[in-house]
């Protein structure tokens, strides 16, 4: 193998306790994303907190659920190290593929994402309708109306928003559909991934007319995206650009640990100054990317043996960690609708006291019906992946297609270590 980055990540990639930790990181954060997600509508905002109720569980509690943010930027960076940073080594060794290139985001992004807007409609009429004595899809529950400023969830159930996030328009031009507000960030991941193969064609490419027009398509995608999505688009090459450091020198595991939790415990104790200056949430953002693109170069030749120890358990969590992201929100609100149709919890309709035992108790039961539904439903869809894949590729190219090697996917969607189960 060459040695040259970034084709060394190609070997990288393959370090057991490695790719244990990646699938840590993609199933620790989407956890932190869905547990501060259920906070917003089932407990009261900290600030509603009596002194009394102000405990350190609790104080601890609410300091690592409001960390939902930076886990998204986590998700960001591994999705450019993983998915461009693999596609970059590739091309460097002469071993990419365009169309398997598009295949692969494609298949990974649309098997669970379509089933996920379908099941947010199905789950978001239904509770709107049989639960709306909740004040959820209203916007009415006094939880939800202080935390979440989109529009109600119910104007959010059309026709029109389904088909614009089907086409990944959400955060560009649209709302995110129905209450699935995390959607947000997929269709990020799509144009990520679009505006890199269009820059790795121009790269490959040998035909002028070929180069030319790429180029010109490039210019005009990132004119529609606009200049958020540029600011998007460089967190996600931060983690490109790690997959780039050649130096072993700086692989320090411990301090870059270190460094990536002084900038999680700065961005919760200084968030509310970072939102009144300019651009305080980007700088935010890009200390998070920076902080954990550290952390990624330092640990690509750990030997950790409690990641070894751990491997089988990080794979099974990260194999469904993409459909706990997709489905959570709408799920764990037609969740909560059903335990208080039920008559028995009526506090889910006004939010209750973190110490509160009915609360810590429907938080309990959701967190773990939520995990298992997750799971059900990523093995009739993520589970498909390399199926589907395979029929596009044979296709649209049969051999030529299949002959390049499966990417490591690195995202939110992403599949785990290649070197323990059958490539994604």
């Amino acid at each position: 193998m060459n040695p040259r980055y970034p084709a060394r990540v190609l070997v990288d990639v393959r370090n057991p306790n490695f790719a244990s930790f990646l699938d840590a990181a993609r199933w620790v954060a989407a956890s932190i994303v869905f547990l501060g997600h259920l906070r917003n509508p089932l407990f009261l905002g900290y600030g509603s907190l009596s002194a009394s109720e102000k405990g350190i569980a609790v104080q601890l509690w609410y300091f690592v659920t409001g960390w939902f943010g930076p886990a998204v930027i986590v998700f960001f960076v591994l999705s450019g190290y993983l998915v461009g940073g693999i596609a970059s080594a590739r091309i460097n060794v002469g071993r990419f593929s365009t169309s398997s290139y598009a295949i692969d985001r494609l298949s990974r992004l649309y098997v669970a994402f379509l089933p996920a807007l379908l099941l947010t409609a199905a789950l978001d009429l239904a509770g709107s309708n049989w639960f709306a004595a909740t004040g959820f899809w209203n916007h009415q529950q006094p939880m939800l109306a202080e935390k979440v400023t989109s529009a109600p969830f119910e104007s959010l159930l059309t026709f029109e928003l389904f088909l614009g996030n089907l086409l990944m328009l959400q955060t560009i031009s649209l709302p995110p559909f129905g209450s699935n507000g995390p959607l947000w960030t997929i269709s990020l991941e799509f144009w990520f991934y679009s505006v890199f193969a269009l820059a790795s064609y121009v790269y490959v490419s040998r035909g002028r007319v070929g180069r030319a027009m790429s180029v010109l398509a490039l210019a005009i995608m990132l004119v529609f995206l606009g200049k958020d999505f540029a600011a998007y688009m460089g967190l996600w090459l931060i983690g490109v650009c790690a997959a780039f450091a050649p130096w072993r020198s700086i692989e320090r595991p411990l301090l870059a640990g270190a460094g990536l939790l002084g900038v999680l415990v700065a961005a919760r104790v200084f968030q509310d100054a970072m939102r009144q200056i300019p651009s305080g949430i980007w700088l935010r953002d890009y200390c998070v990317a920076i902080s954990f693109g550290w952390v990624l170069v330092s640990m690509r030749s750990t030997g950790s043996r409690l990641l070894g120890a751990s491997a089988s358990f990080n794979k099974f969590m990260a194999d469904f960690s993409y459909s706990l992201y997709l489905i959570h929100f709408p799920l764990m609100l037609f969740l909560l609708g059903a335990l208080h149709a039920t008559g028995a919890f009526d506090g889910v309709a006004r939010g209750y006291s973190p110490t509160s035992p009915e609360g810590l108790s429907i938080q309990a039961l959701v967190i773990v019906a939520t995990y298992m539904f997750a799971w059900l439903f990523s093995t009739v869809t993520e589970r498909r992946t390399p199926w589907v894949r395979a029929k596009l590729k044979a296709l649209v190219g049969g051999a030529a297609t299949a002959a390049i090697d499966q990417p490591r996917d690195g995202s939110i969607s992403s599949p785990a270590n290649p070197g323990h189960r059958a490539p994604r």
